[in-house]
């Protein structure tokens, strides 16, 4: 038997997969993928395997299967096929973008899950694995910045704490499968009880509300790009993600707006850089040390997602529209990193207590 020695990368998008590739050395680009060091990195565009809810058999606990398996026993998997009546149908790019990666997967002695880092990201990454029923050491690349040294050590070494990821990943399924299972029983009081109970989608999405100037989630981006530069959500949305996969901002997440303390670490390494912003570039001078305000309290957990930073990365070659919202992000690093004004006063009585005590 041929020893497998392939290490495959499948993230969602070719933006994503050529930063990626470009980090670990995989520069030799095929049709579908990209090649070298060991490595292979492809994409699948999207969701390119939907999951439905087989209806009919109910949300079981089992204690014999982890909540991979039990996503399989509860879900039917099958390529993405629009409704026709919609002017949709299944792409051929679509089929043969899965061919790729079906045959790099079989020559693979591990796959490594690079999908975008949030809960969507891992039904995609699941979807996949359970259609193609290829059974395979698998690592997850929790990418919520593109920095090169982030990406090697993610596609070697997995997340860093990946206890702490199953757990969260475990409580996201189970809170999947309650709600495809209230779906499907079409139950007429279940929805009685949901709009006279109304619940905030989000609720379950852990927030550090802050007092004075947050750092941006998508939301609040969009809303900014709205009224400074006129965009509407959905340029937003892929001018972020584009800036994303380039490897200037981190991911932009919908709600959260703090930072885990890991990230702070780093923005205090990397804020330098900002002052060489031709438009702001003033501003990150004017900055003596950075506001610990946005950080997580210790209940927080970074799989669900963090405020929008930069990452150090001088940028080169972006479009008008890119650079304007790259500027905007720019700015609310910028702000939400000054200490205010009690920070300042906290900051000022702790050096005056440390001096009495020298003294």
């Amino acid at each position: 038997m041929t020893e497998k020695t392939l290490v495959t990368v499948v993230t969602s998008n070719r933006f994503m997969a050529e930063t990626i590739a470009r980090a670990i050395d995989a520069n030799t680009y095929h049709e579908g993928y990209y090649y070298g060091n060991g490595y292979a990195v492809t994409w699948t565009n999207g969701e390119i395997i939907e999951a439905e809810y087989k209806r009919g058999e109910k949300f079981v606990m089992n204690s014999g299967q982890d909540m991979r398996q039990m996503y399989a026993h509860h879900f039917n998997f099958r390529m993405r096929n629009y409704d026709a009546l919609l002017g949709w149908e299944k792409s051929k790019a679509d089929e043969a973008q899965l061919s790729i990666i079906k045959a790099l997967w079989a020559k693979s002695s591990a796959v490594v899950n690079a999908m975008e880092p949030t809960f969507e990201g891992e039904l995609a990454f699941l979807n996949l694995y359970w259609y193609l029923r290829m059974p395979v050491t698998v690592r997850r690349a929790w990418l919520s910045r593109l920095r090169k040294r982030i990406i090697i050590n993610a596609v070697e070494k997995g997340t860093c704490s990946p206890d702490k990821h199953e757990k969260w990943l475990a409580g996201e399924l189970v809170n999947f499968f309650l709600k495809a299972d209230a779906m499907a029983g079409e139950n007429a009081l279940d929805i009685e009880s949901a709009e006279n109970n109304p619940t905030d989608e989000g609720s379950d999405v852990e927030l550090n509300i802050v007092k004075g100037q947050t750092l941006h989630n998508m939301v609040t981006l969009w809303m900014d790009a709205t009224m400074e530069l006129g965009y509407d959500f959905e340029p937003t949305f892929l001018i972020a993600h584009k800036l994303y996969a380039k490897g200037l901002i981190s991911y932009p997440y919908l709600y959260q707006n703090g930072i885990p303390g890991n990230v702070y670490d780093s923005m205090r390494r990397d804020f330098r850089m900002l002052e060489h912003n031709a438009q702001y570039g003033h501003m990150a001078k004017e900055v003596g040390w950075l506001s610990t305000r946005n950080t997580f309290h210790n209940s927080e957990t970074p799989y669900n997602g963090h405020g929008i930073v930069t990452t150090g990365l001088h940028p080169t070659d972006l479009s008008r529209d890119e650079e304007r919202l790259y500027n905007l992000i720019v700015k609310r690093v910028f702000e939400a990193f000054s200490p205010d004004e009690n920070e300042y006063q906290k900051k000022s009585h702790s050096k005056r207590k440390s001096c009495k005590k020298a003294g």
